[in-house]
């Protein structure tokens, strides 16, 4: 998540990420979001609101294919059988 931060990506963090800080401490879910809500600072990073984060991850938008939504969230296509080389959406 660091990296992602210092990159310009959008990262997320919850229980599934990790359960432990340091030196053997456990890690709740909101230890984890205070930690990169300080990460984030350190960087000069600006942290998403609720309702920002949503419109970042699109939720709650429905596509009517596969093909559809990767287009929507700016990632390349599915590649079709035999298909090679980089792939764009047309």
């Amino acid at each position: 998540n660091t990296m992602a931060i210092a990159m310009g990506l959008h990262p997320r963090c919850g229980n599934e990420d990790t359960l432990w800080g340091r030196l053997g401490e456990k890690l709740t879910s909101a230890d984890a979001v205070r930690q990169l809500v300080r990460i984030a600072g350190e960087l000069g990073r600006e942290v998403a609101t609720g309702k920002e984060a949503r419109e970042i991850y699109r939720l709650g938008e429905y596509w009517d294919s596969a093909d559809e939504a990767l287009a929507k969230l700016g990632y390349p296509p599915n590649r079709r059988p035999g298909q090679r080389g980089f792939l764009h959406h047309a």
